[in-house]
């Protein structure tokens, strides 16, 4: 798999996150592989209409190169990749949880359509689990990470629950997943929409934490 994807352009034979040759058919050297564990318990602020949330590591290093390289690389397989690192600590806090729906953000119309996948749908899918997309998104603001924190909030705002899920989400706990954590703001929204709509809990889950 990974000699085709070197012939598709996906993948290379360094590591994404040092340059040293890359193990076998994965996108990181040896070391970096070591790389990625959870960092629980960290320092976790409040973020508000969401019950708990857990964050694997800090955004650096080898995780923040795969989700770079899923991001601006339009690499689908480095994000599936990421999502095989991460999946027991996810599993774990599912157990833990128990949601009946588990969802993430979508992106907007622009991103989707230059990128040609979401990278926290494609986690998911890596980690092995189970999803539903319940949001949809307007408008063509540019990335978050470009954004101001007025300027953010207007484009969370952006989304909406798809209405074939306005009058299913009563009494449900719900579990949003995203890459990174960086002001809360997205979370926030996305949770307080949801409890609107009758949602009983909602939690979340983030691959890293902004540094």
């Amino acid at each position: 798999m990974r000699k085709l994807l070197r012939l598709l352009g996906l993948a290379q034979g360094n590591c994404l996150n040092c340059e040293k040759p890359a193990v076998g058919e994965e996108f990181l050297c040896e070391d970096c592989l070591r790389e990625p564990k959870p960092q629980h318990p960290m320092e976790y602020t409040h973020i508000p209409y969401v019950f708990s949330y857990r964050v694997f590591g800090r955004y650096e290093g080898a995780i923040k190169s795969l989700i770079l390289n899923a991001k601006f690389e339009n690499n689908p397989y480095t994000a599936r990749f990421l999502g095989k690192l991460v999946k027991d600590y996810l599993w774990q806090y599912i157990d833990e949880i128990q949601p009946d729906i588990i969802t993430f953000p979508e992106l907007n119309l622009r991103r989707f359509w230059l990128r040609g996948f979401n990278q926290v749908e494609e986690i998911l899918k890596g980690a092995e689990v189970p999803y539903q997309r319940i949001f949809e998104r307007k408008g063509f603001d540019p990335p978050m990470a470009r954004l101001g924190s007025q300027e953010r909030l207007k484009a969370v705002q952006s989304h909406q629950v798809k209405k074939p899920w306005l009058y299913a989400l009563e009494d449900k706990k719900i579990l949003v997943v995203d890459d990174v954590l960086t002001t809360g703001q997205t979370m926030s929204y996305l949770c307080q929409l949801l409890l609107s709509l009758g949602a009983r809990e909602t939690h979340a889950f983030f691959i890293a934490r902004s540094v």
